[in-house]
């Protein structure tokens, strides 16, 4: 609501009890531009595409190891528990393959649909 519908509700209101329907009357519309986002599934390849330090990678001794221009999969959602949704900070997992192994072994990141972007 904007200033002036708080100040008519409010100067309206003093000394006595009213209801007020002034929400209508006040309501800001917005007009948002229509934007269509593919939804990322389960086995969508990604590349991440800003700057994501991580230090878990196996076979690192923890050093830091920035992730931007690695290609990943997207393992699962942090945000979907048995189809009910949840607020997760770090909604996506992608799992990269562990660099200098034998191609089989993985690791898992969490991080934001923003930081990669699909293949």
């Amino acid at each position: 609501m904007s200033s002036a519908c708080l100040s008519a509700a409010s100067s309206a209101t003093v000394g006595r009890t009213v209801r007020i329907a002034a929400r209508a009357r006040c309501a800001v519309r917005a007009r948002a531009a229509v934007v269509q986002v593919r939804a990322i599934a389960v086995g969508d390849k990604v590349k991440v595409t800003q700057k994501v330090v991580v230090f878990h990678i196996p076979k690192t001794k923890g050093a830091a190891t920035d992730l931007m221009g690695w290609e990943g999969v997207v393992d699962s959602r942090a945000d979907d528990r048995n189809g009910v949704y949840i607020s997760a900070n770090l909604e996506i997992k992608v799992a990269f393959l562990v660099p200098g192994g034998d191609g089989v072994k993985t690791f898992i990141a969490h991080m934001k649909e923003d930081e990669f972007e699909v293949l």
